[in-house]
């Protein structure tokens, strides 16, 4: 199942089990290449990409969500570097620090230690011949179900993106929806899928970004000009807040532009 370009060899549950006591500049697109969102992965298929990053059945996937545990954490004075390992292989993350937030909260940092869990959201990159996670987000694993949930999305995430591509091969791709969402476009908005128990009035926010295809995401001020006749700016600002505390999106090139963490 796990035979492509992303991962060489069989699938990820060949190696044995690991798990023991459970307690960027983006590469410029080729021309005809899909490209996607978020995927959830697993660090062999990380270990094993091209140097134009993680691919999945000829899809590109910008930005990659791992499940894994600490095995090593060195402290710098600008970075984090974490060992993380999963029951397919072990490789580096590092977690640029805020220097400025460090020094107005005490130099404070994500609260993971050693043999913790946790899940990342980020680029892999190529380091001095090896790959690198560089993290975007990083939140520890409380719950063990979450574990297990992480591979099942893996699995089946490929599995609908192998379909998917088969599919592509036997009709010919619709171009008409190419560019950034407009201010003023309702796509998405009235969409009835949930996730993860987002509320309508959350998943109104979270279609509307999750629907643009820029590279720095959605502005703010776009996405109320196009929701200011539905919902209160309040009520839209607490809906950003809660989403990028809960994970769900994440801000881009400044605090002002978000993109989703989730498939779409």
């Amino acid at each position: 199942m796990w035979n492509d370009q992303s991962a060489a060899g069989g699938g990820f549950f060949n190696t044995s089990n690991q798990f023991g006591n459970v307690n960027t500049p983006n590469q410029p697109q080729k021309a005809g290449r899909r490209a996607s969102r978020t995927a959830p992965i697993v660090i062999r298929q990380a270990l094993h990409c091209g140097d134009d990053g993680v691919k999945i059945w000829g899809t590109e996937i910008q930005i990659v969500s791992l499940v894994a545990r600490v095995r090593n954490i060195r402290l710098q004075s600008t970075k984090i570097t974490y060992t993380i390992q999963d029951i397919t292989g072990r490789m580096r993350a590092v977690l640029w620090l805020d220097q400025e937030a460090m020094d107005e909260d005490d130099k404070s940092s994500p609260k993971v230690n050693v043999n913790d869990y946790i899940q990342i959201y980020g680029n892999v990159k190529t380091n001095k011949g090896k790959k690198v996670v560089m993290i975007f987000k990083i939140m520890p694993i409380t719950d063990v179900n979450a574990i297990t949930f992480h591979y099942l999305q893996c699995i089946n995430n490929k599995v609908k993106m192998e379909a998917d591509s088969k599919k592509e091969k036997l009709a010919p791709s619709n171009p008409t929806f190419t560019g950034g969402l407009p201010a003023n476009s309702m796509v998405g908005l009235m969409d009835n899928g949930s996730v993860n128990g987002l509320n309508p009035r959350q998943m109104m926010v979270f279609n509307l970004i999750r629907a643009s295809t820029l590279e720095q995401g959605i502005s703010k001020q776009d996405m109320y000009t196009t929701l200011k006749d539905r919902m209160q700016q309040p009520e839209f600002e607490n809906i950003l807040e809660w989403m990028c505390g809960e994970g769900h999106i994440y801000s881009t090139i400044d605090e002002e532009h978000f993109r989703a963490t989730d498939a779409c």
